[in-house]
């Protein structure tokens, strides 16, 4: 067996994949195995459809960011559901999620169930699947603005680092509460001294993990071959934090932080 024969074999894929109510398809089934995947047929068959499916296998709103109303098909009963059957090398396991429909399609969100438990959310499918994408809609990705490049990015660490949706939701959150006193005027110095020591801790780490897969991708590029009919890429983080922390030491970094939110 070839090394990227084992390398693939250590690796995640979905090798069943079961959908109902799901855009187009009222239902639908496809048995898949390792490998790449390449999907064909008309304008409007569908293949769109099930990458969005695939997608909905991770936290959020999937490569559409569609509401997910939107997502149930045309003359159905208001819900859809998605079911895969996932191998990795923990061995194998059933994610389901989707809305229900009929009288209870316009309560709470989308519900997620994992080996047919209820998760505690849509971040438990993180320990399973991880999922990236890129289309061609998103084709001003990298001339368009630095913040769609940080979603990105981010979505990539995930990949890598489960955890870094949570602690990019605790900072965000953290920024949020900061705002709002800087906004009321208040002098409370507890607050901010707790919010920006979270926002500092948080904010390093966030930092760190980016880049980290950084520094993963360059490692990879420049395995590639020097010559082809393509330019040699070239990736690299530009960013105070993550210039930082490649030399300090990250509570160094933190505390560095922290003052400059305290003296701002």
């Amino acid at each position: 067996m070839t090394s990227d024969a084992k390398q693939l074999r250590q690796q995640s894929y979905i090798s069943k994949l079961t959908l109902t109510n799901f855009r187009n398809y009222a239902g639908l089934s496809l048995d898949l195995g390792p490998g790449a995947v390449v999907l064909s047929g008309d304008n409007g068959a569908g293949k769109t459809n099930l990458l969005e499916a695939v997608s909905l296998l991770t936290p959020g709103r999937g490569l559409r960011r569609a509401p997910y109303a939107d997502v149930a098909r045309e003359g159905g009963d208001g819900g859809f559901a998605l079911h895969a059957r996932i191998e990795g090398p923990e061995g194998q396991v059933e994610i389901g999620t989707g809305i229900a429909g009929g009288d209870g399609a316009a309560e709470g969100g989308r519900r997620v169930r994992i080996n047919g438990a209820p998760a505690k959310s849509a971040e438990d499918m993180l320990e399973w699947l991880r999922v990236v994408w890129l289309t061609p809609a998103m084709d001003g990705l990298f001339p368009g603005p630095a913040a769609d490049r940080r979603r990105f990015l981010d979505r990539l660490v995930l990949a890598i680092d489960p955890g870094h949706g949570q602690r990019a939701l605790d900072y965000e959150k953290a920024m949020r509460g900061r705002n709002r006193l800087l906004t009321e005027g208040s002098r409370d110095t507890g607050w901010f001294d707790a919010i920006e020591m979270q926002m500092a801790e948080t904010g390093v780490a966030i930092a760190a993990a980016r880049a980290e897969l950084v520094r993963l991708l360059a490692a990879m590029i420049d395995k590639l071959p020097g010559s082809g009919p393509f330019p040699q890429a070239d990736i690299r983080l530009a960013g105070e934090l993550e210039s930082e922390i490649a030399v300090t030491p990250a509570v160094d970094v933190e505390e560095r932080f922290r003052a400059i939110l305290a003296n701002g």
